[in-house]
């Protein structure tokens, strides 16, 4: 295991140079969340795509705005995957920085939960009540959840991958790239089921790791060529469903334009864009204060809007999309929304960062070491993995010989 730790280290030291937060990654953080935005503008949507006459306009249209969540979603996955991967992964730090990120879930939880008691309390069922308390294991917002369930398991994932070493690492990535690459560009396949939520994030991580560790860095123009060939894949894709929507009338054309895109989650051209564009901002070094201030509450952007009560007044009623498609200046009346509403969740957010900085950011932590260092000495988590090992033991030798 220790020789395998050295593509760790070597991970490590290439990465040791980042002293302050590298603002090009900043502002890809920033992008990749207006991309969120601009899906969930379209997806969540008082009047849905299909509403409207299908023309090649409107295609174009999906393909930029819808497409674009799915791909920001493996950028800010990325973005965080990719500095996991230098250091060692323990279950208590892990631990800790779920500890960490459901403070914000909390505060944001509990804050949209009484601003809608008082304002829209019918918008507000049991269930709401029950998941702002619980945001997380009742997955109130499924990027949360599922990032939680990965850095829960990923000390063992860490291990494991390591523990193969390099060459069955490498056919393994390879592997889930052309059975699973495939798969995602075709509705209704087990794509569907194996990528949901954390076990997309592991795919990420699988191949990310493994470019990382152990295979030759590609050049800028490789990136780029990787780029071009994923959004040439999508074209064929979108191609493909505006044919099949022209043969085709009804409920069956509406339910090909909201069901299938190539790019669904964690699939072949939503990788093959995805991962390039990190690739590319994390080669290209800034320092910039104001991005790098504005980009700390990006997660924050997604909490508020996202909240499935705000969803509905946010989309339907105040940025209906009857009012602004077909009219001129679309475009910049679209891009106009969405940077207002960015800026207005992160003024929000500055008023709980500056909550958090007088309280719980003083001593970030300090609880979470606490309770672990008081159930770790109780007696019966002592002897929990002495009792298990005990169990497999006996579990094994109850097999039948082979």
């Amino acid at each position: 295991m220790t020789k395998n730790n050295n593509a760790i280290a070597k991970a490590r030291h290439g990465s040791s140079r980042r002293k302050q937060r590298n603002s090009s990654i900043e502002l890809l953080r920033i992008i990749s969340m207006l991309m969120i935005l601009s899906h969930h503008f379209i997806c969540h949507n008082g009047s849905p795509l299909s509403g409207f006459p299908l023309t090649p306009g409107r295609e174009v249209f999906s393909f930029f705005f819808l497409s674009g969540g799915k791909i920001g979603v493996v950028i800010f996955f990325s973005i965080s995957t990719w500095f996991l991967i230098s250091s060692e992964q323990s279950v208590k730090q892990n631990f800790k920085r779920i500890w960490l990120m459901e403070r914000e879930l909390l505060f944001w939880s509990l804050t949209l939960l009484a601003v809608f008691l008082v304002m829209k309390r019918s918008a507000v069922s049991v269930s709401m009540l029950v998941s702002g308390v619980f945001p997380v294991i009742t997955n109130l917002w499924w990027y949360a959840t599922a990032y939680a369930m990965f850095l829960a398991v990923l000390p063992f994932l860490q291990y494991a991958l390591l523990s193969i070493g390099r060459r069955r690492h490498c056919q393994l990535a390879l592997l889930l790239l052309l059975t699973l690459g495939p798969l995602s560009m075709v509705p209704k396949t087990i794509f569907s089921i194996f990528a949901a939520n954390v076990f997309g994030f592991i795919y990420i991580f699988i191949i990310l790791s493994c470019y990382k560790l152990y295979l030759t860095k590609l050049s800028t123009k490789q990136l780029w060529v990787l780029l071009g060939a994923g959004v040439a894949l999508g074209v064929i894709g979108y191609l493909v469903k505006y044919g099949a929507m022209l043969s085709t009338s009804g409920s069956l054309r509406t339910t090909i334009c909201n069901k299938y895109t190539p790019f669904s989650d964690f699939s072949l051209p939503t990788l093959m864009i995805g991962i390039p564009m990190f690739l590319l901002f994390n080669r290209m070094r800034f320092y910039n204060r104001p991005i790098n201030f504005i980009a700390k509450s990006a997660f924050a952007v997604y909490l508020i809007t996202d909240y499935p009560p705000m969803r509905n007044p946010l989309w339907a009623t105040w940025f209906n999309l009857k009012d602004i498609y077909g009219k001129p200046f679309m475009l910049l009346h679209i891009i106009g929304v969405l940077l207002g509403v960015y800026a207005a969740c992160t003024l929000c957010d500055l008023i709980r960062r500056a909550l958090f900085t007088i309280t719980v950011d003083r001593h970030p932590g300090r609880w979470f070491d606490a309770l672990w260092n008081t159930i770790a000495h109780w007696s019966w988590v002592q002897s929990l993995p002495s009792a298990m090992m005990d169990s497999s033991a006996h579990t094994a030798n109850d097999l039948p010989a082979a």
